[in-house]
C-alpha cells in the first residue's frame, strides 16, 4: 500500500502545480518551458509507475461489497470517460459544454470504478483521482477557464465517437491483460 500512496502523492502533487500559478511560473522561469514540461512528464511517469506497481502488489482488503449492477454503471461511465478524454485532443462539441473534458474523463473513470470495486486500494486509487479531478476543475474555473464558444465541427464529433468506440472495445477486450479482471466473461 505504501508504493500506491507514494505514487498517488507524487502524481497528484505534480498535477496540482498548475493550480498554483506563481509556482508554475517560477519553475518555468528557472527551467524554461521545455525543461518544465520534461520534468513534469518524468515526475508524472514516476508517480504513475509507482501507482501501477503499488496497486498490483497491495493485498485485497474489502471495505464494501459492490452491488451487482455496479459493473454496468462502470461500463456506462467508462464510455463517457473515453469520449471525454478523446475530446480533450479534438475540437468536439463537448468543449462547448465544459472547458475540462480530460478532467471529466478522469471523474467518470474514477467514479465508475468505485461502483465496481470495494477494496481499500481501489477506494484509495479511484477516490484520490475523483477528488483531484473535481478540485482541478474548480481551481481552473476560478482561474478563468470557460467552455469554448462558437460552432464545432461535426466531423470532429464523428471522429471522436469512432475513436472512442474503438478504444472502448479494445479496453473491454484487454482489461484482463492489465488488471487481471476479465470483462468479457
Amino acid at each position: 500500500m505504501e508504493l500506491l500512496i507514494t505514487g498517488l502523492i507524487i502524481f497528484i502533487t505534480i498535477h496540482l502545480v498548475p493550480a498554483k500559478v506563481s509556482l508554475r511560473e517560477s519553475l518555468v522561469g528557472r527551467l524554461g518551458e521545455n525543461g518544465y514540461k520534461v520534468g513534469f512528464a518524468l515526475i508524472s511517469l514516476a508517480g504513475l509507475v509507482l501507482i501501477v506497481i503499488g496497486k498490483g502488489s497491495t493485498e485485497f482488503i474489502e471495505i464494501y461489497e459492490p452491488q451487482s449492477w455496479g459493473i454496468h454503471v462502470t461500463g456506462l461511465l467508462m464510455l463517457f470517460a473515453i469520449v471525454s478524454m478523446v475530446s480533450f485532443k479534438l475540437e468536439t462539441s463537448i468543449r462547448r459544454i465544459t472547458a475540462h473534458p480530460m478532467l471529466w474523463g478522469i471523474t467518470f473513470w474514477s467514479a465508475g470504478h468505485l461502483f465496481a470495486n470495494g477494496d481499500a486500494a481501489s477506494l484509495l486509487l479511484f477516490g484520490s483521482f475523483l477528488i483531484y479531478a473535481l478540485f482541478a476543475m474548480a481551481s481552473a474555473n476560478r482561474r478563468g477557464s470557460t467552455p469554448a464558444v462558437g460552432k464545432m465541427s461535426l466531423m470532429q464529433d464523428g471522429i471522436a465517437l469512432v475513436v472512442s468506440s474503438v478504444i472502448y472495445v479494445a479496453l473491454m477486450m484487454m482489461h484482463a491483460h492489465f488488471t487481471g479482471i476479465s470483462l468479457m466473461a
